[in-house]
């Protein structure tokens, strides 16, 4: 073998062994603690999805215990125009607090963390830092509301069912298994679309839903909180 060929077979295996030491430091250099939603820690991840889910357990003991009285109110929006105002009002400030809690708490996990705000982002939260997040609530806020402006607020309730079902295929709020979160995904939307051409205004089926799917995601996840606070001890 002559001096020249010999000299590419070393410089290759340098390169190889520059890689694999590159490689190795990347995945030494990897959180432990970043999992799931977002690419956001566990913890910050577990105050998210419970307050999602305490939220909609909320507003679902609600509307159970007084018979219907948020899709009542709803529904009112499509006889007296000043209420429709009054509920995209309603949530748009309802969105606007879920938007600034989200930063709360990344701000949160950052503090923990010993990083700057923006650097947590850049590490930990791609959504936050694309503003594909907020621009995606912004997209299903002005939907809710032009609807609610044409008069028509039986299509919010198989409108919410299909954001669900947006979620879950998208795995942006909640934390399942691929192929279970497009099947649930799946079943969302079908159950909206039904919902829709069945005429059916009722905000309990997706109050309901959303609740369902937030728990079983939630106890997933503490479920992965365990096994990683156990790895650790």
């Amino acid at each position: 073998m002559s001096p020249e060929e010999l000299n590419v077979r070393k410089a290759i295996a340098d390169v190889e062994l520059i890689r694999r030491v590159l490689d190795q430091a990347e995945q030494n250099e990897t959180p432990v603690q970043t999992a799931g939603l977002f690419g956001v820690t566990l913890t910050a991840n577990l105050i998210l999805q419970g307050l999602a889910l305490g939220v909609s357990a909320l507003l679902l003991l609600i509307e159970l215990l007084s018979s219907g009285a948020l899709t009542e109110m709803l529904m009112l929006g499509a006889t007296f125009p000043d209420i429709r105002v009054v509920g995209i009002g309603l949530i748009a400030g309802i969105l606007i607090g879920l938007v600034i809690l989200l930063y709360f708490v990344i701000w949160r996990a950052a503090r923990n963390s010993g990083e700057e705000l923006n650097a947590y982002i850049v590490r930990n939260f791609r959504y936050a830092r694309l503003l594909s997040y907020l621009s995606d609530l912004l997209l299903k806020f002005t939907a809710i509301a032009l609807v609610m402006l044409a008069g028509h607020p039986e299509w919010v309730p198989p409108l919410l069912l299909a954001f669900t079902g947006d979620y879950l295929v998208q795995g942006r709020l909640f934390t399942l298994p691929t192929r279970l979160a497009v099947l649930l995904g799946t079943l969302c939307i079908a159950t909206g679309l039904y919902q829709f051409l069945a005429q059916i205004p009722t905000l309990l089926t997706p109050l309901a839903v959303f609740t369902l799917v937030a728990l079983i995601s939630m106890t997933r996840l503490i479920r992965l909180h365990r096994g990683q606070v156990e790895a650790v001890v």
